[in-house]
């Protein structure tokens, strides 16, 4: 799937992405980051459903954005990808009215549930792990450039931000541009990398939603 789609990626800035902030701001949000993770438990066991997007709408409302930090060391990997015969607006009208089939096909559930995105929109996405991770962000749309920011929210293991921008490839067709940049959030951040690779788990996970949209748009 998605072998024609020229998915590639490169990356620059420094790694692995070290936690940034003052002691303060590394306790605050290791300890979202730890709450959110047993909520993301419970949401497991309890597989989603009302009570639990009750719960997450409300926490949602408590996380603040958590982009990176100006002036200290970032991660950087740009994503690109290919959807021929595909215009801009169809692709980034696409990703913005099915955000559940889009993460779910990199293995990352929504909560709460989603139909579509809208501006300013917090969510979860959540990953079964382990550990189970409730990875919080916020969604910034403009439609008039068909780009799609995505920015985390206190608690996510990355302060960070990821801007999709679909260009027209001047022959009918889409070239996506993903740029990400980030860092670490907390202590939990080295504690992460020493028991999995959380950025190889991040390019797989952008590789199957770039995957996902070409396979699926490409084909109609």
């Amino acid at each position: 799937m998605g072998e024609s789609n020229g998915f590639d990626f490169a990356v620059g800035g420094s790694f692995p992405p070290r936690p940034t902030g003052n002691v303060r701001e590394q306790m605050k949000q290791g300890a979202f980051t730890l709450a959110q993770s047993e909520a993301a438990t419970a949401s497991l066991l309890m597989k989603g459903g009302s009570v639990v997007d009750a719960y997450a709408r409300g926490h949602l409302r408590l996380l603040e954005p958590s982009p990176p930090i100006q002036g200290a060391p970032t991660s950087l990997t740009d994503y690109t990808s290919a959807l021929p015969g595909v215009p801009p607006e169809v692709a980034w009208g696409y990703f913005v009215r099915n955000p559940g089939p889009v993460f779910e096909s990199a293995g990352i559930r929504i909560q709460p549930s989603t139909v579509a995105l809208t501006d300013g929109a917090k969510v979860f996405l959540e990953e079964k792990g382990p550990p189970p991770v409730w990875a919080p962000v916020s969604f910034r749309l403009e439609a008039e450039t068909n780009t799609v920011h995505i920015t985390t929210l206190d608690g996510h293991p990355l302060r960070g931000t990821n801007r999709f921008v679909f260009e027209d490839d001047g022959e009918g067709g889409t070239r996506l541009r993903q740029y990400s940049a980030f860092q670490g959030s907390s202590p939990a951040t080295a504690v992460g990398l020493m028991l999995m690779d959380p950025i190889e788990r991040q390019h797989d996970i952008w590789r199957g939603v770039h995957s996902h949209l070409h396979d699926t748009l490409v084909s109609r």
